[in-house]
């Protein structure tokens, strides 16, 4: 399987199974810049997911009234569009730590001069964005913060520092160890994987890492007789002194190869990749995917990755740049860092309440909101009030009559809309809203005052 001049001599195989077993760090504190061009999702992929999130929001379009239908499209067309365009290239910098049970991530996102829609005042706009630039005083948006409950699950708490809200939540599956394993996975030699399977042995029979390195295989490795297995080691062509080309095959039980891949490696440490390129087994033509790294440290960790995925036609489908500004491993991280703790001002949604105590919650939040400083804000609060409220007219009136003097004039609007219909039955208090509304700013507004009075002195009339 192996050309007999290529064979790993056995101090060979011996740095690269340790290289590919090398104990992964029990703690990591990570800062990094990336930049990520992604050509995988249609615009269908996106629409899926913005219109799952907005429906566990509003509620499945058949129980929305035609309004909130216009409202919720609107989101998701929105959001879809600015979707699309970050898509084209997505920069972020991100703050990861993790203990060995316990992840927090905290991350920003930046972007170049880009257009992106919005609405305002109920009707969508294209608004143009100056760029946004990250560095080391770019405040982080968002933070996920993980840790292991006593069900063999996860609490999940998810701030959102620019609108200042957060929820908590219990997961079965984790998510912030899916952000961790980004650049865990950069940060690990390509191959580790494989390697470790066929060179090593587990310790103690654990389910997972660490390995042993196991002599039997090392020797095998070196004689070509590792069933399924071979590894070639060459001096790299460009720097023949410095740097080892060691090619990698898989074979099935056919002895046909499956896979192939290589990497360009330091010659006294195989940990250090400058180079991996996995072949498509289909055609040597086109790889699959490559990754050049550069700019080493002392622990070995290489300071800038650049990771790009192939269609098996020479089509680049993503593109990810790294570029790590600061690296600690095996250090201590204080346990405030992984606890649940925001300012009095954020918004709290508790997804581990029964439905009914995170409706009300939920009411109170948006009651809240309804004070927040950007007017779409309130907006979006005072219509998703409406629908939340329908069964309740005493807190219905109650919230409409709070934004009668909100300086927008749709809010105003929309509040003595619905009052009109709340209070159908009590026309003494319909009659003095309506009266004091007769003066307001907007024309609009004082027609339909003019037009409730009239109706309410008819319906008197006809009584």
């Amino acid at each position: 399987m192996a050309d007999k001049p290529a064979l790993p001599t056995y101090e060979q195989a011996n740095k690269l199974a340790t290289a590919a077993l090398k104990t992964p760090p029990r703690s990591i504190d990570v800062t990094y810049y990336s930049t990520v061009k992604d050509n995988t999702k249609t615009e269908e992929d996106i629409r899926k997911v913005y219109k799952e999130v907005l429906d566990s929001e509003y509620g499945p379009d058949e129980k929305l009234s035609p309004e909130m239908l216009e409202q919720k499209e609107k989101e998701i067309k929105i959001n879809v569009d600015n979707r699309l365009i970050e898509l084209r290239e997505r920069r972020s910098k991100c703050r990861v730590r993790f203990d060995g049970s316990r992840y927090r991530i905290d991350k920003v996102y930046g972007s170049p001069d880009r257009t992106i829609k919005t609405i305002q005042e109920g009707i969508v706009r294209d608004v143009f964005q100056s760029e946004k630039k990250l560095d080391t005083n770019t405040p982080f948006e968002t933070t996920w913060i993980e840790i292991p409950d006593a069900n063999n699950g996860f609490e999940f708490y998810h701030y959102n520092h620019d609108l200042k809200t957060v929820s908590i939540e219990k997961r079965k599956n984790t998510q912030a160890a899916i952000e961790y394993g980004k650049i865990s996975y950069i940060l690990k030699m390509p191959n580790a994987f494989i390697l470790q399977i066929k060179l090593g042995t587990r310790k103690d029979n654990s389910a997972g890492e660490p390995y042993d390195i196991n002599e039997t295989k090392i020797k095998q490795l070196c004689s070509g007789t590792l069933e399924g297995f071979s590894v070639r080691i060459r001096p790299d062509p460009n720097e023949p002194n410095v740097k080892d080309r060691i090619e990698i095959s898989l074979y099935n039980d056919e002895k046909i190869e499956v896979s192939k891949s290589f990497m360009i490696c330091a010659k006294d440490d195989y940990s250090r990749v400058y180079y991996f390129e996995a072949a498509n087994p289909a055609a040597d033509t086109f790889p699959l995917l490559t990754r050049t790294c550069s700019n080493f440290d002392s622990q070995g960790f290489p300071h800038n990755v650049i990771q790009v995925q192939y269609d098996g036609k020479g089509n680049v489908q993503l593109k990810e740049t790294y570029r790590i500004e600061d690296i600690r491993v095996n250090i201590p991280i204080p346990k405030e860092v992984f606890e649940f703790n925001f300012p009095a001002n954020y918004e709290v949604t508790d997804l581990r309440l029964p439905k009914a105590q995170r409706q009300a919650a939920r009411i109170e939040n948006l009651k809240k909101r309804l004070k927040h400083e950007n007017s779409g804000r309130r907006l979006g609060a005072l219509v998703t009030l409406r629908e939340l409220l329908k069964d309740d007219p005493a807190q219905l009136r109650e919230v409409m009559v709070s934004v009668l003097k909100d300086d927008r004039d749709d809010i105003r609007a929309v509040a003595l809309n619905i009052l009109a219909g709340v209070l159908k039955y009590n026309p003494e208090e319909l009659r003095k809203i309506a009266v004091s509304m007769q003066d307001d700013k907007d024309p609009k507004i004082q027609k339909m005052a003019a037009k409730i009075l009239r109706q309410v002195d008819s319906n008197e009339k006809k009584e």
